[in-house]
């Protein structure tokens, strides 16, 4: 053993079933396994060739097309239709404006479905969890030259949601509906318990402060109740904690959870659940648990600021808990979806690439960050008049925002490896509900994401 230092979605939604993953491919058990994602090596023509079209392209030379295909989770919502309306009386381009399904592996699903296609869009959402998978399918471009070319000011993307896209020196996507993992907690809960109207400092702290959460609970509640173990939730949460411990999932492609500080972490979660000093609980609808009192605290996405406060006017919000690291060190992971150039040939990657300038200004990201609750993508988006308003009338809007200064870029594991964050949600669920030690557990997940990268990632490096 060595040792170194959204929105919230309908729970349909949110954890889709076993089954439906599997058909994504995302389990990786067998040479099956994401069959459609075993494609050529990045750049290349064979599926779809659209980096290498678009590498060396003079944009100057290109004229954009008359229309483009968009797919997008929030096809249907007003304020994306408006953006796309008006980016169309701006410039000319009409928009076939698509729904990918109800959630992000849906998207992922029907974007593979389309690849390679007169069905394939122009422009797509992808979240952080497959837009890597977009990658190695060779059907998405990098969007650096091409967003140089259009003057897009990339410096003043949040560094921490753009650089979440980077991959061999380019990026592939830019941030659109963005988050971070929050801690939320019941300030009425915290004044009868005695406690300081703050988050803890640290999880330690918080596991101090436990017993007396719980003194004032009903007796099925718990200090913190947590999301069932599953996709988008586990593995973004526990890479938080972990990172707060100077631990992670990985370093790059290399495994690193058999240090001490990640065991500790594993057995951190064991004991948060299970034995006498046990904590926490699954929650089996958090949001309405929380809300009813049964929990003193929970961890949620950003978008959560509003719709927890309408149900529950006692909301305390804070940065996410630290551990052993120095308070002001990144420690928090972001999430949600960038928008990616997927389009088959100069003008319509020219197009899509101005479709994306428009979605990003300052002023939409703004809008669209007020509308959804996701995160201001753009330090500028912060200082308009839209934003200043919403933070005006919900303070607690700010912190979020703050909690940027010590986000990072998410470990390969769960963002880049494709089924990584299944496979680590399945290793969790065996020490959270079944309450097995971290050292064995972290053994066999090692092992299974070492196969995943071989079968599924290597061939195509």
């Amino acid at each position: 053993m060595r040792s170194r230092s959204g929105l919230i979605l309908p729970e349909s939604l949110r954890q889709p079933s076993r089954r439906s993953l599997l058909q994504l491919g995302g389990l990786g058990l067998g040479a099956g396994f994401l069959a459609a994602c075993s494609g050529p090596s990045v750049g290349s023509s064979e599926g779809g060739g659209n980096a290498e079209t678009a590498a060396g392209t003079d944009w100057s030379t290109v004229e954009p097309a008359e229309q483009i295909t968009f797919m997008s989770l929030q096809q249907g919502t007003e304020l994306e239709q408006e953006l796309v309306a008006e980016f169309t009386a701006e410039t000319g381009i009409a928009i076939n404006h698509i729904s990918g399904g109800g959630s992000y592996e849906e998207l992922a699903q029907n974007f593979r479905a389309s690849a390679g296609t007169s069905e394939q869009p122009d422009v797509a959402q992808a979240s952080d969890v497959f837009w890597f998978q977009y990658l190695t399918s060779g059907n998405t471009i990098p969007v650096d030259g091409l967003l140089e070319h259009l003057e897009v000011e990339v410096d003043d993307f949040q560094e921490a949601l753009y650089g979440d896209y980077e991959f061999d020196g380019q990026h592939w996507a830019v941030p659109y509906g963005r988050s971070t993992p929050m801690f939320y907690y019941n300030k009425a809960v915290w004044e009868s318990a005695g406690l300081p109207d703050r988050g803890p400092d640290t999880w330690t702290e918080f596991q101090e402060w436990s017993p007396q959460i719980q003194s004032v609970l009903p007796a099925d509640g718990a200090a913190m109740g947590w999301s069932a173990p599953g996709p988008s939730n586990t593995a973004w949460f526990g890479q938080s904690i972990l990172w707060a411990h100077d631990a992670a999932f990985s370093h790059e492609w290399e495994w690193s959870l058999d240090t001490e500080e990640a065991l500790w972490v594993g057995n951190f979660y064991r004991d948060a659940f299970n034995g006498p000093d046990a904590w926490s609980k699954v929650a089996v609808d958090q949001a309405a648990e929380f809300a009813a009192g049964l929990y003193g605290a929970i961890m949620g996405s950003t978008g959560g600021i509003v719709s927890y406060r309408e149900m529950l006017p006692t909301l305390g919000v804070a940065f996410m808990p630290g551990g052993t690291i120095p308070a002001d060190a990144p420690r928090v992971p972001t999430g949600g979806n960038g928008l990616t150039i997927s389009g088959p040939t100069p003008e319509k990657q020219l197009a899509g690439g101005m479709l994306l300038r428009h979605l990003t200004t300052p002023e939409n990201s703004a809008r669209w960050a007020v509308f959804t609750g996701y995160m201001p993508t753009r330090k500028a988006a912060i200082e308009t008049e839209t934003m200043q308003a919403a933070i005006a009338e919900v303070p607690d809007r700010q912190i979020p925002i703050d909690q940027l200064e010590i986000t990072k870029v998410q470990d390969y594991a769960r963002a880049l490896l494709p089924g990584g964050d299944l496979l680590i949600s399945e290793h969790f669920e065996r020490i959270i509900l079944s309450g097995e030690d971290a050292e064995p557990v972290f053994a066999d997940l090692t092992n299974e994401l070492q196969r995943a990268f071989e079968q599924n990632v290597e061939p195509h490096l």
